[in-house]
């Protein structure tokens, strides 16, 4: 009895060890947690325009509930009108921040919300008209406008809701929507103050 223990307890042994890196190797931690997203935007909006934008999405920790996301944007005031002469002001964004997925981001429909920082810089074109004397007809002034296109700079903060649809392991589908103010609105160096700000769009990427 003593041999049959003796032989029996190396197979015991080893028999549980397997069992232990089998379940090991089964167990989330070991497993692609699919918490990278690369997308795009073909669809966005801020208060400047219409546009397009990238961004980077990367998990922190292993469940799923904190990750930082590094969207790049490029929007175009396409509302031609008196306002700004027909100038499509472009405008570019770098809104660094975190996002906070109350039940994690596993799973196929989640919902995240949390801080961003807003950086944009571009174009911003101004109009202004005014009555000219006529020396020929001085009933009848000639009406001048002009339009200005000055640079322009923006800084502050937002809230970010978003969406994420994950109909399979690597495809994902993202709505989003920001809203927040600046702490600096410069204008050609001058800064007009408090405005508002707002981003918003859908995203097309892949999860790895």
């Amino acid at each position: 009895m003593k041999k049959l223990l003796m032989l029996a307890l190396p197979l015991l042994i080893s028999g549980i060890a397997k069992a232990q890196t089998d379940e090991a190797a089964a167990s989330p931690a070991h497993k692609n947690d699919n918490s990278n997203i690369i997308a795009i935007a073909p669809i966005q909006f801020t208060e400047n325009g219409v546009g397009l934008a990238f961004s980077y999405e990367k998990g922190i920790d292993k469940a799923g509930i904190v990750a930082y996301n590094l969207p790049l944007i490029a929007t175009f005031n396409l509302n031609n009108n008196v306002s700004n002469g027909d100038h499509q002001d472009a405008m570019f964004y770098f809104s660094p921040g975190i996002k906070f997925y109350p039940t994690s981001s596993h799973g196929n429909v989640k919902y995240a919300i949390g801080p961003s920082l807003v950086i944009g810089a571009g174009e911003k074109t101004t109009h202004s008209s005014t009555y000219l004397p006529n020396p020929g007809n001085p009933s009848n002034p000639y009406y001048y406008e002009q339009y200005t296109t000055q640079s322009k700079f923006i800084l502050g903060i937002m809230v970010s809701n978003s969406l994420n649809i994950n109909p399979t392991e690597h495809f994902y589908l993202g709505l989003d929507f920001g809203f927040g103010f600046t702490y600096i609105n410069r204008l050609a160096g001058n800064n007009d103050g408090l405005t508002g700000v707002v981003q918003s769009g859908f995203k097309i990427g892949y999860r790895f």
